[in-house]
């Protein structure tokens, strides 16, 4: 039998070697934990014994497990293991009520009326409670030399009764231990101070009293007590772990994949935010799209007479533009913008030049050519141009909004609308053919000065995003609600005047592009958002086919456009800003879920999923509301990840 730590001897280890022993390692990460298990007996009351081990709430936490009256013997056998076993561990394991010595079941325990549980039937669970950090168990109780005999074999300290002893005089002891105990005394200080008072006030009516408690503690360890819990072991506990280190940079890494962030993530987001805006009727108003798009698609160029010039299909003639130019300016167009993929046949763009300088001449048309593609055919003292490069589905604004150097071709659109839309035109600098000064430099001379009172531009340039971050295109707007899309064959097709349509078109900017031929290379392949606004719009099944897995770069400009003009600017919170938040949470997450008992997993898992939810709607309305599209998939996924580590014992600390 292992030699005991009694009152009064020196501090000393047991000659008894433990049967199963780890190491305890670092120090907790967090605050001690305490299970109470408490028989019931009406004869025995336990309410000072609860009294006294609930006083340490204030340095740890402490559950309590008692029978209930509606369960039999094996219920309560059953909530006693499984509560030993908590995956989420104990440090002290504290037992009062009444126990006895047995010879070949290390010692028995009174957990009910009639029903008492033996130390061997618990040998399983607290091998693997000590496997969690179990390191004391204390029994209140009678009779506790077999019982400490066989925990001591499992690696456990242990404070027990070497013989019978009287509930008051208990709970006098209990009482008394556990004052040093709060006070971060070790146990056996804590036990020295008990037996001392026993010693001092019981002496008359119990003079033997002091002696019952006993420690008993396997070889090597040196006595327990209840750690501090300062704020550095607290900051600790938030540091990642190995798993949880790679999935943060897993994620972070995905985060700025473009195949992923912009091709699939940003294409399923659209078309959710679009349905959602659809079912739950938060469309904008109904009025005329400040946009009309000419496309030149492969019909209208099978109908031109001279529209191919090339058998390669890769050059086209100015004539059918310089027809689309005087029509348009016929129909009293105040901006024309053209962005055409293919290259114009340059011995011929004479025929395009002529019918600019004619509308020019005629009305003042300001006309808005694509850099790098139409440099050469209208002279910048009479036309604006704007570069069409743009990080995928974001709205390029320049640094400078006067423009002075270069500007993005849909924000050069925009500014020659609003301006030429404002009421106040005296100081307006207008196109002429007898210009000495490019027009761009006379725009932004007159921007520069402040003149326009075009309120539209004037916030648009104020409510620039903080911080660099990026305005992007909100295709959950219906395209019918952007743009008027015409084909360029129909539009020849339109008598002049036609005063309706010259009143619509004179308020409208116009972009000459490409339509839907299927060798060009400027469509994007956005399928998801595209479709369900085109088979949400025909009326007709037969109309369905019409519907393509692509947008052109003229649509995407006319969205643009209709942004600035309409001031709609969404702001894109970076993912890596909410993975990080993520992070957090998730950690957050698992240090408040990692302290629920296990059998509540079905009731975490519910409430996560309708807090993930619940997120999920949030951020579409928030979309619409705030105009901010906050990440929801890969922060979401993070936070589930990180919880679905506290499931794993690896995660235990």
């Amino acid at each position: 039998n292992p030699d005991p730590i009694a009152c009064t001897k020196p501090l000393t280890v047991c000659a008894a070697t433990p049967r199963f022993f780890k190491g305890i390692g670092k120090a907790h990460l967090r605050k001690t934990r305490i299970l109470a298990i408490f028989g019931d007996d009406p004869r025995l009351p336990l309410q000072e014994d609860w009294k006294a081990v609930r006083s340490l709430k204030s340095i740890a936490e402490v559950e309590r497990v008692t029978w209930q009256p509606h369960e039999n013997h094996v219920d309560i056998k059953t909530k006693i293991a499984n509560a030993i076993c908590d995956q989420r561990g104990w440090d002290v394991l504290f037992f009062a009520g009444h126990s006895d010595e047995t010879t070949t079941t290390g010692g028995r325990l009174a957990i009910a009326p009639n029903i008492s549980l033996s130390i061997s039937e618990l040998e399983e669970q607290l091998t693997q409670a000590r496997e969690h950090r179990l390191q004391l168990a204390i029994f209140n109780s009678c009779s506790g030399l077999s019982i400490a005999n066989s925990l001591v074999k499992l690696g456990l300290q242990v404070i027990v009764m070497r013989e019978p002893i009287r509930n008051d005089v208990a709970q006098s002891f209990l009482q008394q231990f556990c004052k040093p105990l709060a006070d971060h005394k070790d146990v056996y200080d804590a036990l020295l101070e008990a037996c001392q008072h026993l010693q001092s006030v019981e002496k008359f009516a119990y003079p033997s009293a002091y002696l019952l408690p006993s420690l008993f503690n396997p070889p090597g360890l040196i006595p327990y007590r209840i750690e501090r819990f300062d704020w550095k072991k607290m900051l600790l506990q938030w540091l990642p772990t190995k798993p949880e280190a790679i999935a943060l940079g897993t994620f972070l890494l995905l985060s700025v994949i473009p195949a992923i962030q912009v091709e699939l993530l940003f294409d399923i987001r659209a078309f959710v935010q679009a349905v959602y805006r659809n079912l739950t009727n938060q469309l904008p108003e109904n009025t005329l799209a400040p946009v009309l798009l000419v496309a030149i698609d492969q019909e209208s160029l099978d109908q031109a007479d001279e529209a191919i010039e090339s058998t390669q299909g890769k050059l086209t003639d100015s004539e059918y533009l310089a027809k689309l130019v005087r029509h348009l300016y016929a129909l009293n167009a105040q901006v024309i913008g053209i962005y055409y993929s293919r290259h114009i046949y340059q011995p011929r763009y004479e025929k395009l030049d002529q019918a600019i300088r004619s509308a020019v001449e005629k009305q003042n048309t300001w006309f808005v050519l694509a850099t790098h593609k139409h440099h050469k055919v209208a002279s910048p003292k009479w036309s604006l141009e704007g570069y069409t490069y743009f990080e995928p589905w974001t709205i390029e604004q320049p640094r400078d909004p006067t423009c002075i150097k270069s500007c993005p071709f849909a924000y050069q659109l925009a500014v020659a609308h609003l301006l030429n839309q404002q009421s106040s035109e005296d100081s307006l600098p207008q196109p002429t053919l007898n210009s000495t000064v490019d027009f761009k430099s006379q725009v932004s001379a007159y921007l520069k000065q402040g003149k326009t009172d075009n309120q539209e531009l004037i916030a648009f340039n104020q409510s620039a995003p903080p911080f660099g971050l990026a305005s992007i295109i909100d295709f959950s707007i219906p395209p019918r609600q952007v743009y008027e899309s015409i084909t360029a064959n129909k539009l020849l097709n339109f008598p002049v005047p036609n005063p309706e349509l010259q009143q619509h078109v004179s308020q409208q900017v116009v972009i000459i592009t490409h339509g839907d031929y299927n060798d060009t290379e400027d469509n994007f392949y956005f399928p998801s958002v595209a479709s369900y606004w085109c088979h949400d719009y025909q009326p007709a099944k037969q109309d369905l086919q019409k519907c393509l897995e692509v947008l052109t770069r003229g649509e995407v400009f006319a969205y643009m456009v209709h942004h600035i003009i309409r001031q709609h600017r969404v702001v894109l919170i970076p993912d890596q800003w909410v993975i990080f938040l993520a992070a957090f949470l998730g950690k957050w997450t698992t240090i408040i879920l990692y302290k629920q008992p296990v059998k509540q997993r079905h009731k975490q898992v519910l409430i996560l999923g309708s807090i993930t939810g619940l997120y999920g709607f949030v951020v579409l309305q928030v979309y619409i509301s705030a105009l901010l599209l906050i990440p929801w998939f890969l922060p979401s996924i993070l936070v589930w990840f990180y919880y679905s580590l506290t499931l794993q014992k690896p995660y235990l600390r």
